[in-house]
């Protein structure tokens, strides 16, 4: 098969994944040529493939799937739609020698893409997939040849044993009181992967669960759950629920609306940050243990570290991007680690954002605690973040981030890179607040800047200031 040289200005790659623009710079075509490659590299047997809820992602599973068999892989498992998490964890329940996950994460419908999974179910390393790139943009010509590729459906039995996964997590204990406790919540997955898994995981724990949005494909808000596409949510809540929690497309991420009335919630808003749900969860999975490692991107809030040392844990800091965290979380040994910039933690063994076990976390803590949700973040310390997404070209971004690293370090700021050129740079204000700076790695020509710290006047003034530079430098 002659394969079409493909690159347009929407594409990005990187050890995200692939995403862009279905019908552009995301294609049949191009879907075939990674398979294609993935299976040139790895030498796989078996494999795994799955995907979120797109229209698109059908069609791109087909070609992926050709690749696979005309590449003559002797075995590939579908699971269908289902979470991301539950694809990585159903690689290691299968034993298969990776796959790939189709999908655009928290980007609005018209995006697609892929990630391509290593035999632990993890995202492929940096350095392969850099080779995986590499490989695809070389290839021409894919010769296919005769086999007998046998292709079995068990998202059913994924789903299940993705539930059971859970449920050992939490544990007997609280398992019992979470059932006891009869909690009622809102839950609004938007049309995406998890809406089975949520139907039965919340039956099993005897969660009053009101499923919103639940007809699969159909997407009646933005991708993203954040304050703004969430805040249909801030009345609804107010219904007796304990909480709301809205998900992205494949699951991975989630934030949170509590009800309207505390001092907590006249002060920070309803909507929690992706920051307290990270520190929520570590709060809960840490309790019982001591001196962990817990790792974080470097966007993190200080929050978490406040919120972890009373268990004697620490955080380690890495760049932004899942499995770089991962990575370090396997040379730290880590039983928990997340971006508080994305709303999701990662519990091994799988290795990747799990927005549906924050949920269980955070009702675990609810029940074991017999305190409200509400409750228990009055007693939080106060952490505010802004932020904001600025357009830059790819070629520009470098440069900019130059300028604003030697204005920092000109004022003496402490300085903290990670990921080399195209990494986050961060200037420490204090010990409790930070400015923070990376081009996009998932979203074309986008430059985000974050401010975070424990004083919301001077938070304020960091992104206001961090923008003008930016627009300074540009």
């Amino acid at each position: 098969m002659k394969i079409k040289s493909l690159k347009q200005s929407d594409l990005i790659e990187s050890f995200s994944g692939i995403r862009g623009i279905f019908g552009k710079s995301i294609n049949e075509d191009l879907a075939y040529k990674y398979g294609w490659s993935y299976c040139k590299l790895f030498k796989p047997k078996s494999l795994v493939v799955s995907g979120d809820s797109r229209e698109s992602t059908p069609v791109l599973k087909k070609a992926i799937v050709k690749a696979f068999s005309d590449y003559g892989v002797e075995k590939i498992i579908d699971f269908g739609i289902v979470p991301v998490q539950t694809c990585e964890y159903g690689i290691l329940e299968f034993k298969a020698d990776g796959g790939v996950y189709i999908s655009a994460s928290h980007n609005e419908p018209e995006y697609n893409g892929f990630k391509f999974l290593k035999e632990d179910g993890a995202l492929l390393y940096k350095r392969q997939a850099d080779r995986l790139i590499g490989e695809a943009h070389k290839i021409q010509n894919c010769k296919s040849v005769k086999s007998r590729t046998k292709i079995i459906n068990k998202r059913n039995k994924i789903i299940d044993k993705y539930i059971d996964f859970i449920l050992k997590r939490i544990g007997k204990k609280s398992i019992d009181k979470i059932k006891k406790a009869k909690i009622r919540i809102l839950v609004d997955p938007n049309g995406g992967s998890g809406i089975e898994v949520f139907k039965k995981l919340f039956k099993e724990l005897n969660v009053e669960a009101q499923i919103i949005n639940d007809k699969t494909g159909q997407f009646v808000r933005l991708i993203e759950p954040n304050s703004k596409s969430l805040s249909y949510l801030s009345k609804k809540v107010d219904n007796n629920f304990e909480f709301a929690s809205g998900f992205d497309c494949d699951s991975d991420r989630v934030e949170i609306v509590i009800p309207s009335g505390s001092d907590f919630e006249a002060e920070m808003g309803q909507t929690i940050s992706g920051q307290y749900v990270l520190a929520l969860a570590c709060d809960a999975f840490l309790e019982g243990t001591k001196n962990q490692i817990v790792v974080t991107n470097d966007c993190t809030s200080y929050l978490v570290r406040d919120i972890i040392k009373k268990y004697g844990a620490k955080v380690k800091e890495t760049e932004v991007g899942e499995m770089i965290v991962v990575e370090e979380m396997e040379k730290q040994k880590s039983i928990i680690g997340g971006e508080g910039s994305c709303g999701g933690i990662i519990i091994p063994p799988i290795k990747c954002r799990d927005g549906i076990m924050t949920i269980c976390l955070i009702l675990k803590m609810i029940a074991d605690r017999n305190k409200s949700l509400v409750d228990i973040l009055k007693v939080y310390p106060r952490y505010y973040s802004e932020r904001v997404s600025i357009d830059c070209p790819r070629e520009k971004a470098v440069e900019v981030k130059d300028k604003l690293e030697n204005y920092f370090k000109d004022k003496k700021y402490n300085i903290m890179k990670t990921g080399g050129s195209t990494g986050g740079l961060k200037a420490l204000i204090d010990k409790s607040s930070y400015i923070w700076f990376r081009q996009s790695k998932t979203e074309p020509g986008a430059f985000r800047i974050i401010s975070d710290g424990d004083n919301h006047k001077k938070v304020k003034e960091l992104l206001k200031q961090g923008i003008e530079l930016f627009n300074r430098f540009k």
